[in-house]
């Protein structure tokens, strides 16, 4: 069975993306946070979605990011299945996140304006992202500001992405620091 790299990073950064090869803002996004001293990078789709390929990675990290394109007001379905097969047994009775910071970074194919209230998606990204909310509330982990890269991709945006990248990379060393 293929296993995760063994590393000493704090921070893992779980990757959902089905095709980062043909990705524009994810895979700069990846790329940036992988940069970061601390900080492990992994894209599920290219492990078991199992409990003992993530074991190791998720004890030893003091947080762990969510990161994935947003996809009808969603996650991509490998990362629900990630979250009910893997995620939720490590809530179980040895609680292996429990008080682990949890962050989500995603992208949206659409500028920040379509998610406001009276905007195109009518709800912002912060509302559509409560569910991760209550999960991370629910494995009694501490919830931190998600952030979105928001513009046309690909195509454009290539200025917002940029700055994507560094905010990015800004909140990973934050949770890096904080982890120590």
């Amino acid at each position: 069975m293929k296993t995760l790299p063994k590393t000493d990073a704090t921070v893992l950064v779980l990757v959902a993306h089905p095709d980062i090869q043909k990705s524009t803002a994810n895979a700069a996004l990846a790329k940036a946070a992988a940069e970061v001293e601390g900080v492990q990078v992994v894209n599920i789709y290219d492990y078991p979605v199992t409990p003992d390929t993530y074991k190791e990675a998720v004890s030893r990290a003091r947080a762990i990011v969510y990161q994935f394109p947003f996809y009808w007001m969603s996650a991509p379905h490998l990362l629900k299945q990630w979250t009910d097969e893997v995620f939720m047994v490590f809530t179980g009775e040895e609680n292996l996140v429990k008080g682990k910071r949890f962050m989500v970074c995603c992208t949206t194919g659409s500028p920040a304006e379509a998610y406001q209230h009276g905007g195109r998606n009518k709800y912002t990204i912060e509302e559509y992202l409560r569910p991760y909310e209550g999960q991370c509330n629910h494995a009694e982990m501490v919830w931190e500001k998600p952030m979105a890269v928001q513009s046309q991709f690909p195509g454009g945006g290539q200025e917002e992405l940029e700055r994507g990248c560094k905010a990015y990379q800004e909140r990973l060393k934050a949770l890096v620091e904080q982890s120590k």
